[in-house]
């Protein structure tokens, strides 16, 4: 069942979504020829008091596992990572390249804005870097 906060914030914030096994998923131009798509989690965790959800992106797609030279490469880029995280999500002849971002559960309508805009400039800008096709 979608958070009913998310959806308050993301109508507030005037943020078109469709509803993606219960996440919110968001397609939002970069520019006039790059879009991005970004998920807002419905299901929230606890950190001590913290209530959080995750926002997330895919950069990119691959067989097997992978490179050893791009993990290194986004391992790197997380140290200039003020907001979110690079992760490696492994499948079992699969993986994903995700930048993902934690928010506040009850996050207001701008920062909600904010911390999905810069997930989807973080994403877009690796995804660009690893290949020029718009995939994600």
């Amino acid at each position: 069942m979608p958070d009913e906060r998310v959806t308050k914030a993301l109508a507030a914030a005037k943020i078109s979504y469709s509803i993606d096994g219960g996440d919110f998923r968001l397609d939002y131009k970069v520019d006039a020829t790059r879009s991005q798509r970004v998920w807002v989690a419905s299901k929230t965790f606890r950190v001590g008091s913290l209530e959080l959800r995750d926002v997330w992106s895919v950069a990119a797609r691959g067989k097997g596992k992978p490179p050893a030279d791009l993990a290194l490469r986004l391992l790197s880029e997380n140290v200039r990572m003020v907001l979110g995280a690079w992760q490696v999500n492994q499948g079992e002849d699969e993986y994903l390249i995700v930048f993902a971002a934690p928010l506040n559960a009850d996050a207001d309508p701008n920062t909600l804005q904010e911390v999905v805009e810069a997930v989807t400039f973080s994403t877009d800008r690796i995804e660009k870097q690893l290949s020029e096709a718009d995939a994600f």
